[in-house]
């Protein structure tokens, strides 16, 4: 692989970096719960809004965490109200859990989407750059 190529995938990186940075620095910002709208709760959040209730191993594999990880994060996340577990909610499996997205964490979530979507024009020189990278760098084959 060329020194350009791996030029253009290292500033890939950065670019991503810096938008999501600032995008985090935004939604804290925004809402008020800067421990709340890191990668991992935003992506429980969204997934809840989206797909309505779902399963801690649905969350698991999405998020991208543990079993261990997701119930810690469930955790903290029901605590602040943002969610709710209902046990034995599940026809076929009494013993399984439902997770689903409470008031409190709609609010937050639609505070966070308003915080991204001012965020935007700030970033728009960044996005572009992001795009004319993967543009760049698509079909280069992945060697080290």
């Amino acid at each position: 692989m060329s020194e350009a190529v791996h030029e253009n995938a290292e500033m890939l990186l950065l670019q991503l970096a810096r938008f999501g940075t600032g995008l985090s620095r935004s939604l804290a910002a925004a809402t008020n719960e800067p421990d709340f709208v890191t990668n991992a709760p935003v992506l429980v959040l969204c997934l809840l809004d989206l797909d309505g209730p779902t399963r801690p191993g649905v969350i698991a594999e999405v998020v991208g965490l543990t079993s261990g990880g997701t119930t810690k994060l469930l955790d903290r996340m029901e605590g602040a109200g943002l969610l709710h577990r209902t046990y034995g909610a599940i026809h076929t499996d009494h013993r399984g859990v439902q997770v689903e997205l409470t008031a409190r964490g709609h609010t937050l979530l639609r505070h966070a989407t308003a915080a991204l979507l001012a965020h935007l024009p700030d970033a728009s020189a960044t996005v572009k750059e992001i795009v004319s990278l993967m543009d760049e760098l698509e079909g280069t084959p992945p060697v080290v």
